[in-house]
C-alpha cells in the first residue's frame, strides 16, 4: 500500500493518475473510481466521523493526522459523500463549511511536500490546473524588475509560479503584483491561491448538487442521511449574541440608509435597493450586533428570525424600491429575485422560511463600497466622521506619561480608561481643542490608532449604545 503522509509527498517517485484527486477533488477521474469502487457504509461512517472529530479537536496534531495514509480509491468516498450529503444545506451553512475544511486543510499539507518534490512537481500543477490557470514562472513572459523582486518575496523563499489575474478578481487586488495580466507568486502563496480558489469550487460543486436534487428529485441512498446527521452533531457551537431581534430605531439609521429608504434614481437603485438596504435592514431588525461580522461567532437564525425578515424586512425593501425613479420592481422585476438572493433565499421571487440558507446571506457593504458605487448617498454626518482612538504602541505612552506634566499627562492618563475624544474631556478636565491637539499629535507619532466608522452596520450599532450609556448622538 502507498502511502501519503505529509513527507512521503516528498519522497514520491511518481504520481499517478488516481492520484489526481488527492490534490483535486473534483478532477474529472473522480467519476469513473466512483464508478469502479464498492463501499460499505460500516466502512465510511466512521473513517468520516473520525476526520470530522480531528477537524473539530483543539489538538494541531490531531487535526494534521487526517492527511495519512489516504489511498485515493477510498479517499474520493471521504471527500465526495460528504459534500454530497451537505447539498440540501447549501454551500453556505456551518455543515458545508466544515465539509470543505476537511476536504482542504489535508490538501495544504500534500501540496506543501509534492511542489518540492521535482519528480512529481509537473503533474501535480497540471492536477491543480483543474482549478486554476497557472503554471511555472518561467512559461511566462513576464519580466520583474529586481528591486521589485526583494520587495515581494519574504526573505528566504522566491517567486516560482504565476496565476492568471482573473483568477482571484473577486478577492482583494491590492495585495498582488500584476504584470502582464499575471501574479507571480511563490509555493506558499500559490498554495494559499489555490485553497481558496479551490473552496470556492467545491462549494459551487455543493450548490451544483442542491440544484440537480431539487429539480431532477434526486433520491439519495440512505447513508447520505446519516452522513448528513454525523456532519451536523459535529458542527462547533457559535456563540449567540444576547441582542438577538431588536425592534428598528430609524433614528440611529446611517444617512445613506435614510437616503435610500426615500427612493433613488436609475442609477443608484440596483445597488442602494438591493444591496445596501437589502442587507443592512436584515441586519438591523434580527441581528444588530458587531459580532455579525465574526464568522465564528455568528449564528444560524431561528425560524422566528427567518419569518421577520420574509414578512417584515422584504416588505420594506420593495416598498423602498417601489419609490425610486423609475420603480426598480416594475422596471427590473428579476431585482426583486436578487433581493431575496442576498437575504439568503436563493434566486427566488417568493421564497418560504425553508429556503433560507440556499444562498449566502449578504452584510451590509462597507462604507468605502457605498462612496464608490453610490456616491449621491454618501453624505457623512459627525458620527460618520468622528473616531475612536486605540493605542498602537503601549511602552511608548508610558513613556509620555512619565515624561510629562500637566494637561499632557492627564490626557495620556486618561487614554488608559477611555478612547472617546468626549469623555477623555469630561474625565481630564482639559479642554476640548487641547484635547484633540494631544490625539492629533499620538496619532501622527503612531502611539494611536484612529478608528472611524467603516460600514452602515457599526454606525448604527454604535449609535444605539452610545445612547444607552447617555452620550449624546
Amino acid at each position: 500500500m502507498v502511502k501519503y503522509g505529509e513527507a512521503e509527498w516528498f519522497r514520491k517517485q511518481l504520481f499517478l493518475p488516481e492520484e489526481r484527486i488527492l490534490i483535486n477533488p473534483l478532477d474529472p477521474i473522480y467519476k469513473s473510481m466512483l464508478e469502479n469502487t464498492r463501499y460499505e457504509e460500516k466502512d465510511i461512517i466512521p473513517e468520516i466521523k473520525k476526520r470530522l472529530s480531528d477537524m473539530t479537536s483543539d489538538s494541531e496534531d490531531t487535526r494534521r493526522s487526517t492527511t495519512t495514509e489516504t489511498d485515493p480509491s477510498k479517499e474520493v468516498l471521504y471527500q465526495l459523500f460528504p459534500l454530497v450529503s451537505v447539498a440540501r444545506k447549501g454551500s453556505h451553512s456551518r455543515e458545508a463549511g466544515l465539509v470543505v475544511k476537511m476536504v482542504v486543510e489535508p490538501i495544504r499539507e500534500r501540496l506543501w511536500y509534492a511542489l518540492d518534490n521535482q519528480k512529481i512537481r509537473l503533474d501535480v500543477l497540471d492536477a491543480m490546473k483543474g482549478i486554476s490557470s497557472l503554471c511555472t514562472l518561467s512559461e511566462t513572459e513576464i519580466t520583474i524588475p529586481r528591486e521589485d523582486v526583494f520587495r515581494l518575496v519574504p526573505e528566504g523563499d522566491h517567486l516560482q509560479y504565476a496565476v492568471r489575474w482573473v483568477d482571484v478578481a473577486d478577492s482583494d487586488l491590492t495585495q498582488y503584483y500584476i504584470v502582464g495580466g499575471w501574479i507571480p507568486l511563490t509555493r506558499s502563496q500559490l498554495i494559499d491561491v489555490y485553497l481558496e480558489l479551490l473552496t470556492k469550487a467545491l462549494k459551487a460543486y455543493i450548490d451544483e448538487k442542491r440544484e440537480e436534487h431539487r429539480t431532477q428529485h434526486v433520491a439519495l441512498p440512505p447513508v447520505f442521511a446519516k452522513i448528513l446527521n454525523l456532519i451536523s452533531s459535529e458542527v462547533p457551537a457559535v456563540s449567540i449574541a444576547p441582542v438577538g431581534a431588536a425592534d428598528f430605531d430609524e433614528s440611529a439609521f446611517p444617512p445613506c440608509v435614510r437616503e435610500a429608504l426615500q427612493g433613488t434614481s436609475s442609477g443608484l437603485r440596483n445597488y442602494a435597493i438591493t444591496v445596501l438596504l437589502t442587507a443592512f435592514l436584515s441586519y438591523a431588525r434580527v441581528y444588530p450586533s458587531l459580532t455579525a461580522f465574526d464568522q465564528e461567532k455568528k449564528p444560524e437564525l431561528s425560524p422566528e428570525q427567518v419569518e421577520i425578515i420574509l414578512e417584515e424586512v422584504a416588505p420594506l425593501i420593495i416598498e423602498a424600491g417601489n419609490k425610486c425613479d423609475p420603480p426598480l420592481f416594475q422596471d427590473q422585476p428579476i431585482e426583486q429575485a436578487n433581493v431575496f438572493y442576498h437575504l439568503g433565499f436563493g434566486l427566488s421571487e417568493s421564497p418560504s422560511p425553508g429556503d433560507f440558507g440556499a444562498s449566502k446571506w449578504y452584510l451590509p457593504p462597507s462604507c468605502a463600497k457605498v462612496k464608490q458605487n453610490a456616491p449621491s448617498l454618501c453624505k457623512p454626518d459627525e458620527l460618520c466622521l468622528q473616531g475612536i482612538y486605540a493605542i498602537a504602541d503601549r511602552t511608548r505612552l508610558d513613556q509620555l506619561i512619565s515624561s510629562n506634566t500637566g494637561d499632557a499627562q492627564k490626557v495620556l492618563l486618561t487614554l488608559k480608561r477611555t478612547r472617546n475624544p468626549q469623555k477623555i474631556v469630561e474625565a481630564s478636565g482639559v479642554n476640548l481643542g487641547e484635547v484633540n491637539r494631544i490625539l492629533h499629535n499620538l496619532h501622527k507619532d503612531d502611539v494611536l490608532v484612529l478608528l472611524r466608522v467603516k460600514n452602515p452596520l457599526v454606525y448604527y450599532v454604535r449609535k444605539i449604545r452610545r445612547r444607552k450609556r447617555g452620550i449624546k448622538t
